[in-house]
């Protein structure tokens, strides 16, 4: 806005008295959410919890994976947690990538646990624990498996 001298000002901007900025901290800061999956950044206690939802092609499997990473690194975020719950197969080449290439710079990015919520999906389960298995060796972290978010974020929460 332009005042009555010709200065710039931005506009008024307020939030309603109804618990706008709690709920953000409740609920973190939503980072992407698309038919594959949400991603929630939670500084206050340096968390990310990604919910995936379905099938992700091998393109948008790896750049979920690489933005959930850089975030970690960028607000130095100690906590992952994984709901798998309604994530269905992941390609084999996706596996392979996840192993070679992505775990083992997530091993250096500062994540001290990580929770993961296991997918009903029987492919999802064997490809996660293929990669799991494989990453274990060079990971500097705990990764463990829960029934619930709610047990995963406990235990994330105790280290």
């Amino acid at each position: 806005m332009v005042d009555d001298h010709g200065g710039w000002h931005p506009p008024a901007c307020s939030f309603p008295d109804t618990g706008y900025l709690a709920g953000m901290q409740d609920e973190g800061l939503l980072l992407r959410k698309d038919a594959y999956v949400e991603i929630r950044l939670h500084p206050e206690k340096s968390m990310i919890v990604l919910r995936w939802t379905g099938f992700a092609p091998s393109p948008d499997f790896r750049s979920i994976l690489e933005m959930a990473q850089l975030n970690v690194r960028r607000h130095r975020i100690r906590r992952w947690l994984a709901d798998l719950r309604q994530m269905n197969a992941i390609l084999r080449q996706d596996e392979q990538w996840s192993i070679g290439d992505w775990f083992p710079r997530l091993a250096s990015a500062g994540l001290e646990r990580m929770a993961i919520v296991a997918s009903a999906d029987y492919f999802n389960q064997t490809s996660v624990d293929r990669i799991v298995g494989a990453a274990a060796l060079e990971m500097p972290f705990p990764v463990t498996y829960h029934p619930d978010p709610v047990a995963a974020e406990q235990w994330l929460m105790e280290g």
